[in-house]
């Protein structure tokens, strides 16, 4: 793909342009604070305002989005240690996790205060997520096969379709590339845990390759009162592929496998989830390039006792044209897919969806604009228009303000339709609309912002057992919120934080919509020495509702991670982590715990 990198300001050392996508009242973003522990500006420019793609779908520097992001790189990752994605997801600025207790149990993203199937996951642009359920398999993908996650917060169908109604998350995967290197890791801890990674590239000519394998195997802790530990394995796998033409045009394969055994109380499950992916990039002419991606993607669970079978297949095909001319951009482009289902329980058809898509990308100095406009004809749903507009105004080198109105719409999931004696063929799509005001400032190793908004999502689909039976309603749901977040590094420091304020009732009661926190935060400090580094992570979350209309509630909670790592020796690293430090109990879906206090240790070696 043909890269191109706009800025605002190319005379300073750092980019100072800022962003928006959803209008009305947002002042989002003191996202994760990503801080390098050198001191150099370059270095800390690109720590702290590094690439996204996920907002546009072309590269730009966060701060010249207009669009709530939060970038959370490959060595926070590493630095965080973290065996699952909700450990990186939990506390980020306008995110919510909840999780039915430990390793590989059923984890749900709540982005805004949208459904869980209300945020999309795309891994490498690929969607990933379950026709039935509607939410993504999380707690399967692996975070050591994971370069880089990016987090944008709001409506983005008009970008990427249905689901995206509370914002997306992208996991971006290693890429092939001009390196030839092989890594090796290997692990053990608390709950019986064990774990091995070994990832190897090179190229030949003009070809590229990495392939990563993996192990995840645990006897798991305790997560239901009265009940023993549930375990957990994975098996996963990553091949990517790439080569490059003489003109230019660039074609890449990839192929990632997740599978395993996941123990429930009294239950096992078989899962896999896979991306399989087929890419060519043309460059056209100097300021016109065109991507062409063929994809599918499986969510696959089947129950071992019953013989239960959930399985998604999503077959996708996207063109886009990135053209640009001068200062400004656009993007004008199709895209088809088709969900497939096999379920055990009921019959549930295929469904197709058609599209189109345009956005353009206006620079005007100190101005930015963003319009998105797209339609989709839906073989259940028929026609729907979405779309959006932002507009960016730099008040200075440090500050810019930024504002946005988007709109989304959601079909219900086949269990919502569906599911025996639940499940109300009746239900309508969600449709939302979001208002977003926010600003940002960008300093040489520092910098904040702060977003409000203002969120309507009509026929909400929620889960309620109002006459003793769960089903589901469509309900009215207002949703406001403030989202803070900051990132410094000095000398050898790096700080994060962030903060998120959220009020979401269903309009007709003025219930709290269930599993939901009021306010969430989070806070990592890490101190870098010449081989190591230690650093500590909180995570905290007030009171939420366990199910809607219910006065029960799952008490507030503060979870305390401790992480090392020690470079003894060239090419070899020690690291270890003391997840929950202080071994508080907590829960984010009632009646399952998170793990208690664990410890674990890993090794790594890194050759060429």
């Amino acid at each position: 793909m043909t890269i191109y990198i706009r800025s605002k300001d190319t005379n300073t050392s750092s980019l100072r342009a800022f962003s928006l996508k959803t209008l009305l009242i947002s002042c989002s973003a003191l996202p994760a604070m990503s801080v390098n522990a050198e001191s150099d500006s370059s270095s800390t420019d690109m720590t702290l305002q590094p690439l996204v793609v996920t907002a546009t779908s072309t590269p730009i520097k966060v701060a010249d989005s207009l669009s709530s992001v939060t970038v959370i790189t490959k060595e926070e990752i590493e630095a965080q240690q973290a065996y699952e994605m909700s450990e990186l997801l939990a506390g980020q600025p306008g995110v919510d996790v909840s999780s039915n207790g430990g390793y590989g149990k059923t984890t749900s993203v709540y982005m805004r205060g949208a459904n869980s199937s209300s945020t999309k996951f795309l891994i490498d642009g690929i969607p990933l997520y379950s026709a039935t359920s509607g939410g993504a398999a999380f707690q399967y993908i692996p975070t050591s096969l994971i370069d880089r996650l990016e987090i944008v917060r709001g409506p983005k169908a008009t970008l990427y379709g249905a689901d995206a109604v509370g914002g997306v998350i992208q996991a971006f995967l290693p890429e092939a590339n001009d390196e030839s290197h092989a890594d090796i890791s290997v692990g053990a801890g608390s709950f019986n845990t064990m774990s091995a990674d070994v990832t190897a590239s090179g190229f030949y000519e003009s070809s590229q390759y990495l392939l990563s394998v993996g192990k995840f195997d645990t006897d798991g802790d305790i997560v239901k009162e009265g009940e023993g530990a549930q375990g957990y394995n994975n098996e996963n796998i990553l091949l990517n592929l790439g080569h490059d033409f003489d003109s230019g045009a660039r074609v890449t394969g990839l192929v990632m496998n997740s599978e395993g055994r996941n123990y429930y109380v009294g239950n096992e499950n078989d899962y896999k989830v896979q991306v399989l992916g087929l890419g060519l990039s043309l460059p056209m002419t100097d300021y016109w390039s065109t991507d062409i991606k063929l994809s599918q993607s499986r969510d696959e669970s089947m129950t071992i006792s019953s013989g239960d079978v959930f399985d998604t297949k999503t077959q996708t095909a996207r063109l886009s044209n990135i053209i640009s001319a001068g200062n400004h951009e656009f993007v004008l482009g199709a895209e088809a897919s088709e969900d497939s289902v096999e379920v055990s329980a009921y019959d549930a058809p295929n469904r197709n969806n058609k599209a189109i898509f345009a956005q353009s990308l206006f620079d005007f100095g100190q101005t930015s604009l963003q319009l998105n406009l797209r339609h989709d004809d839906n073989s259940a749903y028929g026609h729907s228009t979405t779309g959006g507009v932002a507009l960016g105004y730099q008040l200075d080198q440090e500050h810019t303000l930024r504002t946005s109105y988007g709109r989304a719409f959601e079909a219900p999931t086949f269990n919502d339709l569906y599911y025996p004696y639940s499940g109300d063929p009746t239900l309508q799509a969600t449709d939302s609309e979001t208002v977003e005001i926010g600003i940002r400032g960008d300093y040489e190793s520092f910098y904040w912002d702060a977003a409000i908004f203002d969120a309507s999502y009509g026929d909400m689909v929620i889960w309620s057992n109002y006459t003793g039976t769960w089903v589901p309603y469509n309900v009215d749901a207002k949703a406001q919120g403030v989202e803070l977040a900051s990132g410094m590094t000095f000398n050898d420091w790096q700080l994060r934080a962030a903060y998120t304020w959220l009020d979401i009732t269903d309009e007709s009661t003025g219930y709290q919509l269930p599993k939901r926190a009021k306010r969430t935060a989070r806070l990592g400090i890490d101190r870098s020495f010449e081989k190591g580094q230690v650093g500590v992570t909180l995570i905290a979350a007030n009171d939420r509702t366990s199910t809607l209309g219910s006065s029960e509630t799952l008490p507030r909670y503060v979870v305390t991670n401790v992480h090392a790592s020690y470079e003894f020796m060239d090419d070899w690293k020690a690291e270890i982590t003391m997840k929950n430090a202080l071994d508080k109990e907590y829960q984010t879906a009632n009646g399952y715990y998170g793990p208690s206090r664990s410890v674990f240790l890993t090794l790594n070696y890194s050759a060429f």
